[in-house]
């Protein structure tokens, strides 16, 4: 099996050819666990800003027209390999540092966005609105975009980053709607007269958090897990059918679990479906619309933080606490 920085040997493999060049031209990506029988360790290279990848084992990198090719980062790792190799001390191989994701400026940038399209559309989500005679919840205009940025964490930094930001957000939007909520039992100024109005929109709060919550957990993980999974299969090519089939899938479970337990007895079942439906529709639309921007928004932020994460040996579970 593979640590976080292992994988199998892919099929996706470039042939012997690729050669060495500047610094910061290639990154590990992922040790191949054959030392484990072999006692010669592999990694696997990715050439940086591009999705090719190939092996070369250890001996070789470890010479310096190969290093100057490498981070610092990566130089120290390779050293590191080499030194179990050659001291034949596999053990060690185990016990080096995974490495971690630095937490960059846009991460956070991104991550703040998200959180606030997020609270927005549950804080716009009971009120419902008709063009054309399609009914839809105000929401809808706001929270497919924390798919978008979803997909670009997910796909710049990996599956672990976005984790942490989908758990984050929640956390604030929870503190929102539970503030909000607790609000509208504030005794109200005897000047103040909109009570009435401020108490009809916030106490359907309780209910659209509920719904929302389990909604988006469903979703955006689900949505995060198959764009990484994807991003591994088609060693980073193709984004557009990887953006497409992973919000396919995440909105459509969003979508069906927060229209039943939002909607469910509020309308009749058969404009409920129509709703669901509909959803459905204009939020899938909505993303396939923003993929030039998600492309334009991922190229940039991989040229400016030089990340390109691959989910090499990630555990895929929403509730990992405890990985790195």
């Amino acid at each position: 099996m593979f640590s976080a920085l292992q994988q199998k040997p892919s099929k996706y493999v470039v042939e012997a050819d690729a050669q060495p060049a500047e610094r910061n031209r290639y990154r590990i990506v992922a040790i191949d666990d054959s030392y484990l029988n072999t006692g010669n360790v592999f990694v696997k290279v990715q050439i940086v800003g591009s999705s090719k990848v190939f092996n070369r084992s250890v001996k070789e990198l470890y010479q310096k027209e190969w290093l100057n090719c490498f981070s610092k980062e990566d130089v120290a790792h390779i050293a590191a390999l080499y030194t179990a190799e050659h001291t034949n001390n596999m053990a060690l191989v185990k016990n080096l540092p995974v490495q971690a994701i630095a937490t960059k400026p846009s991460v956070v940038i991104v991550g703040i966005l998200f959180t606030a399209f997020l609270i927005l559309s549950n804080l716009t989500a009971f009120k419902l609105v008709e063009y054309a005679g399609v009914t839809l919840t105000a929401g809808l205009a706001f929270f497919p975009i924390t798919y978008i940025f979803d997909d670009i964490l997910t796909e710049v930094y990996g599956f672990k980053v976005s984790r942490k930001v989908i758990w984050t957000a929640l956390l604030a939007n929870f503190i929102v709607i539970a503030g909000t909520f607790f609000s509208v039992y504030l005794q109200p100024s005897p000047y103040w007269h909109d009570q009435l109005a401020y108490t009809t929109v916030y106490q359907a709060a309780p209910r659209i958090f509920v719904a929302s919550t389990l909604a988006y957990l469903l979703g955006e993980f689900s949505n995060s897990i198959v764009l990484a999974k994807l991003k591994l299969r088609t060693v980073g090519r193709h984004l557009w059918l990887r953006v497409i089939s992973s919000t396919a899938i995440g909105v459509g479970i969003d979508t069906m679990v927060f229209c039943h337990i939002a909607f469910l007895f509020a309308l009749p079942y058969g404009s409920l479906w129509k709703l669901i439906l509909v959803t459905y529709a204009f939020k899938l639309t909505y993303e396939i619309l923003a993929v030039p921007v998600t492309y334009k928004i991922t190229s940039y932020l991989k040229r400016k933080d030089h990340v390109d994460h691959y989910d090499y040996g990630t555990q895929f579970n929403p509730f990992a606490w405890k990985e790195n």
